[in-house]
């Protein structure tokens, strides 16, 4: 699973500012995308439902809006590999499995041994 161009920009708006309304992000935005209110609200209402952005609820004068915030960078890179992970298991079963693991020959030996540990420590 990869993110569109609008959900990156409007994720990387919450992350640099840590926190932000739909109306902030709406601000950050407009001179890049020429979208409305509603469809920014839609976006940051899926990335929160996609475990990448978190939100609480505040209560002001004009009644009640959410405020996002950026999870850790590792949650969001933990969140898009295993949903593409678990896509490209769905599309062609197991046999996936051996293809990912040659790709990893493409890393260093350190980065090699490190996700070698984390995923014996996911067995566990």
């Amino acid at each position: 699973m990869s993110l569109g161009d609008l959900q990156a920009d409007i994720l990387g708006v919450v992350q640099r500012l840590g926190k932000a309304s739909a109306r902030e992000v709406m601000s950050e935005i407009q001179d890049k995308h020429h979208i409305a209110y509603t469809t920014v609200g839609t976006v940051l209402d899926r990335l929160y439902r996609k475990g990448m952005l978190g939100r609480t609820k505040m209560i002001g004068r004009g009644g009640s809006k959410y405020v996002y915030y950026s999870t850790s960078s590792d949650d969001i890179q933990t969140n898009l590999v295993q949903r593409a992970l678990s896509q490209l298991v769905s599309a062609f079963g197991p046999s996936i499995v051996p293809t990912i693991y040659d790709s990893l020959e493409r890393i260093s030996k350190e980065e090699t041994d490190e996700l070698k540990r984390k995923i014996n420590k996911a067995r566990k």
